[in-house]
């Protein structure tokens, strides 16, 4: 069973130890609603980003799915690397892909 995304603010709110009081202060709502928002399965999206950033959390990455994390961790970790590759290329494979006249163009440029 999935939990309620109340219950997650709630966890946070709690762990970070702020009172009711002051949470409700910081996110612009009433101490009623504060209790409210704990019981809720669903959140207006404005009001959590404002939730989020109050209680330095993103409670966003409790929507996406298992892939789509999977899929971010694996951009976080590949960084821009140069690879140089050699190759050897007889003449009739170097005009096959035009690497003579490719060559000239950024030689050229160079002058």
């Amino acid at each position: 069973m999935e939990r309620k995304i109340g219950q997650i603010i709630k966890e946070v709110v709690e762990r970070k130890k702020i009172g009711a009081t002051a949470f409700s202060r910081a996110i612009g709502v009433s101490r009623n609603n504060v209790y409210d928002i704990y019981e809720r399965s669903s959140i207006d999206t404005e009001l959590l980003k404002r939730i989020g950033q109050f209680l330095d959390y993103d409670f966003f990455q409790h929507f996406l799915e298992p892939e789509t994390i999977e899929k971010i961790k694996f951009s976080e970790k590949v960084k821009p690397t140069r690879v140089l590759v050699e190759l050897e290329l007889n003449e009739d494979e170097m005009m096959k892909i035009g690497f003579e006249e490719k060559m000239l163009k950024i030689l050229n440029k160079k002058e």
